[in-house]
């Protein structure tokens, strides 16, 4: 059975390289987009594995190189984001759309993206003074572009789309054991390590229970 086709953005951060090799123990076929190719390794990965992932240099805010790049994929994995630096950003936004305008050249029809469980200001769980006076204002450029894709989404029909809303992201291996819910966070829950979101990404490959939607992820 021939290996389904996974391209995959964001493979360079700690969240992104989690995802990366938890496909190749998967045995998907990934192409990898970095900006610096030179400057990516995989030394957490299996060499006999290694052949599974393509590695290939552009960038999401580079609409003809991602068109170009993206080549024949079953379905396309975005993990991308700025970490932890609070500075105007349209990697989320603009490279969204060219994301989204590349799939519909290339005729791919399903995307898996990620933003924040702390960027619905709807949901009650996440109303504390903690979050609301010092997290969110912290965060605010990066939750602001956040928003920007996701009202994006929200209009986008063609495409089949998954956003997975993650709480505060930590290390450490999975457990399997999280709670899932559509939109707003788990009561109680504050954190998900990011092997664990790798999990829950993945394992939405083929199940569709949330397509259209933005399941958030928690203890």
């Amino acid at each position: 059975m021939e290996q389904m086709k996974i391209f995959l953005l964001g493979g360079t951060g700690k969240t992104g390289y989690e995802v990366l090799k938890q496909l190749v123990d998967r045995k998907y076929s990934i192409t990898a987009l970095v900006r610096n190719p030179l400057g990516f390794n995989l030394d957490g990965i299996e060499e006999a594995k290694r052949q599974q992932v393509t590695i290939v240099k552009g960038s999401a805010l580079d609409k003809d190189t991602l068109e170009d790049k993206m080549g024949k994929c079953d379905l396309v994995i975005s993990i991308l984001g700025t970490g932890t630096k609070n500075e105007y950003t349209e990697i989320y936004s603009e490279g969204g759309r060219n994301i989204l305008e590349a799939m519909r050249i290339k005729g791919v029809k399903k995307l898996i993206t990620i933003t924040s469980g702390l960027i619905d200001m709807s949901d009650p769980s996440t109303d504390n003074f903690f979050l609301n006076r010092i997290i969110r204002p912290n965060f605010n450029k990066i939750y602001y572009d956040q928003t920007r894709w996701e009202t994006i989404l929200d209009d986008t029909k063609d495409i089949e789309w998954m956003c997975v809303r993650p709480t505060y992201l930590t290390n450490g291996d999975p457990t399997g054991d999280y709670r899932v819910k559509e939109r707003h966070c788990p009561i109680g829950g504050r954190k998900i390590r990011r092997s664990d979101l790798a999990d829950f990404i993945i394992k939405q490959i083929s199940p569709e229970p949330f397509i259209y939607k933005k399941p958030v992820l928690a203890y």
